[in-house]
């Protein structure tokens, strides 16, 4: 089970990004959710647009940086357009198969 204090960080990302980017969805998946924490384990968030490029991305990572950085946490982001997410190739993928399952929203 996620920690309160992960918890809190999620949402603190999340509030940053909803700043940029209204429509964003958000979920944290991974070892954190799963309460199966290690000392040096990070943060796996899953981060979906309707579109991507170069600078919301690039724009995506700073803030998980910068979040990371003043919660001692790195924060590991993977991006994804709604199209990618929902009905391309990667919507069929192991790993959005897990953020179905266990991911928490933020």
């Amino acid at each position: 089970m996620m920690t309160e204090e992960d918890r809190e960080i999620l949402n603190i990302f999340a509030e940053k990004l909803r700043g940029y980017y209204p429509d964003i969805r958000i979920w944290a998946f991974g070892s954190r959710v799963r309460g199966r924490v290690e000392w040096d384990a990070d943060l796996d968030v899953c981060v979906v647009l309707p579109r991507i490029n170069r600078e919301s991305c690039q724009k995506i990572r700073d803030i998980a940086w910068q979040i990371g950085y003043e919660n001692d946490r790195v924060i590991t982001t993977i991006i994804f357009d709604r199209d990618q997410f929902e009905d391309g190739p990667m919507s069929e993928s192991t790993i959005v198969e897990n953020i179905r399952r266990e991911g928490i929203a933020a």
